[in-house]
């Protein structure tokens, strides 16, 4: 699709400028906006999904696991699943 190859390139060119030093704050913060901006799905384009099993099994995990002492408090009870 010749509009996704473009909006690459956009996102791309407009990473390198932000690399300048010597880009003002306003303007750096329009660049990241714009990027956002393009960078959101198309219609009908599928979100993607890397990372969210191991985010929901370290989530899983986390809630099983007893919360680290610190001194001077008391254990917290563990949550039921």
């Amino acid at each position: 699709m010749a509009s996704e190859c473009e909006r690459t390139r956009l996102i791309g060119e407009i990473a390198r400028l932000m690399k300048h030093e010597s880009m003002p704050d306003d303007a750096r913060a329009a660049a990241l906006k714009l990027m956002g901006w393009l960078a959101r799905r198309m219609p009908g384009e599928c979100a993607h999904a890397l990372g969210v099993e191991e985010a929901r099994v370290r989530q899983r995990v986390a809630a099983r696991l007893p919360a680290p002492l610190v001194e001077g408090a008391a254990p917290r009870a563990r949550r039921a699943v």
